[in-house]
């Protein structure tokens, strides 16, 4: 059961950006439409947790720490996100993306005696180096510029999906794996609010058009984004190890969605990414050897 719970949130976390992709796609002539996305996108979350909460309800006034914690370190994740991609290059931001699932293993390893054992080790070696072949790629002559502004972004990007990551599973542990649906909860309700605060400045003449055309793709991106969560808890309550269960969905959910633009989009990959893809495949065999 506890694999079936991994493939979901593999699965959902593919989703998420194949959701964004398509949106992407579909709105190549418009501008300012990032902070839209963001805030349908957690809103529509916010919506899917409400109905999961209202069939799993409980109320403990010390969630509501953790909740606002989680929405300030998601909010910080779609500020810094976007940022980076305005201020750097894209797609090492992609990589840092993705690598911030990383992270969540070695503050597990630190701080929660997660077991480090041989094949976790090589693993995640496999896993960084899929993640690098995969995203890190450029047009050639193209130069990666890194500057002080990327650099703060990129921080807070990482800092953002890691701590929305430990605090997910700091709330489990202190509440002996309870409370889990009123986390998650307050914590979208509280970043929507952060992510609607972020758009009243933002240029709004190309929204209504989007969302016309397009309003399905932050709709089922959130709806992913409640998904992948949900799972992640069980995942978390479970004896899986934290070693095992993030840099699993990093590389498979890079992995699905590659494969989706293949299959659906006719996109052309490189060898590059062809290498990667197949080093993903061995990282997530050493992970859970």
């Amino acid at each position: 059961m506890i694999y079936i719970f991994l493939i979901c949130a593999v699965v959902s976390s593919a989703s998420i950006s194949v959701f964004s992709t398509l949106f992407n796609r579909r709105n190549t002539d418009k501008k300012h439409l990032s902070l839209m996305y963001s805030f349908v996108t957690v809103f529509s979350a916010f919506l899917g947790w409400s109905v999961i909460y209202a069939f799993d309800f409980s109320f403990e006034p010390k969630v509501l720490i953790y909740s606002l914690g989680y929405g300030v370190f998601y909010a910080m994740a779609i500020f810094g996100l976007l940022n980076a991609f305005k201020t750097g290059s894209v797609a090492l931001t992609a990589f840092i993306k993705q690598l911030s699932l990383v992270f969540v293993s070695f503050w597990g390893f630190i701080f929660w005696n997660t077991a480090v054992t041989v094949n976790i080790g090589i693993g995640l070696v496999l896993m960084a180096t899929a993640l690098f072949l995969c995203l890190f790629t450029h047009e050639k002559g193209e130069k990666i510029e890194i500057n002080w502004k990327w650099c703060i972004y990129a921080l807070m990007l990482l800092a953002g999906n890691a701590g929305c990551s430990i605090i997910q599973k700091y709330q489990q542990m202190a509440f002996d794996k309870q409370h889990g649906s009123m986390l998650m909860c307050f914590a979208t309700m509280f970043s929507s609010v952060i992510c609607l605060l972020l758009t009243v400045k933002e240029e709004k003449k190309d929204w209504k058009a989007a969302l016309k055309s397009s309003w399905f793709c932050p709709v089922l991106g959130g709806m992913s984004s409640a998904v992948l969560n949900l799972f992640i808890m069980l995942l978390l309550a479970s004896t899986l190890s934290v070693g095992i269960t993030f840099p699993v969905i990093a590389v498979g959910g890079m992995i699905i969605t590659i494969l989706v633009s293949v299959v659906a989009y006719k996109e052309k990959i490189s060898v590059r990414k062809w290498i990667g893809l197949a080093i993903g495949t061995m990282s997530i065999v050493f992970l859970n050897l």
